[in-house]
């Protein structure tokens, strides 16, 4: 049996999307049967469904073998975790957004703090972070912060609230990540989920 760790939401929507892509109709059909389930149980596979921030530590920590999450996580976290490959959705990108265009932005509002202090380290420019978990556009449309770190899909969200992206930064998408234990393990499981994943790529090449 292999635990795989899910983050609720939109990727969850995109994961199964994905599926039904590859026709891994076992796992989508359970996963669309989901109401308020957080542990959801195929033949050979038992999901748990999760925060999006907490599915690397369910697999660090061994409650998972395989967990799909967002790259921008893992950059923030830097969990013991083995990054497996990359999967074909949950396309975004770190920006910073602001009112306006500013030479310096001296207070920065981010849920990733530790990316922002990363990025503004690296072009040496001094900055006060504001961490907030929710809603950081917010802190720049009342003048809380000059700007806001965060990921940006569409761009629909920072227009309505009256911003827009001024840098943008490094790529985000979901990967397959697995616990290093179980990686040896439970390997020719993991292998195999592996290579069913890969299907679509696959395909393309």
């Amino acid at each position: 049996m292999i635990t795989i760790a899910l983050s609720k939401g939109r990727q969850l929507k995109d994961f199964i999307q994905y599926l039904d892509e590859i026709n891994l109709t076992e796992w989508s059909t359970a996963l669309k049967s989901v109401s308020r389930e957080l542990v959801i149980q195929t033949k050979d596979t038992r999901f748990i469904l999760v925060k999006g921030e907490d599915v690397p530590v369910y697999v660090e920590e061994g409650i998972a073998d395989l967990g799909i999450t967002g790259s921008d996580i893992l950059i923030e976290q830097n969990c013991n975790i083995n990054n497996l490959m990359d999967l074909p959705f949950g396309y975004c990108h770190f920006a910073i957004a602001s009112k306006e265009k500013k030479d310096v932005y001296p207070v920065v509002a981010t849920k990733y703090v530790n990316f922002t202090r990363q990025y503004f380290d690296s072009i040496k420019q001094p900055v006060k972070i504001i961490k907030l978990n929710g809603s950081v556009e917010l802190a720049a449309t009342i003048d809380m912060a000059d700007a806001i770190m965060d990921i940006v899909q569409s761009g629909k969200t920072l227009h309505d609230n009256g911003l827009s992206e001024q840098v943008r930064l490094d790529d985000i998408n979901a990967r397959l990540i697995s616990n290093k234990h179980a990686y040896f393990s439970k390997y020719d499981e993991i292998q195999t989920i592996i290579n069913q994943l890969k299907v679509k790529n696959n395909v393309h090449n």
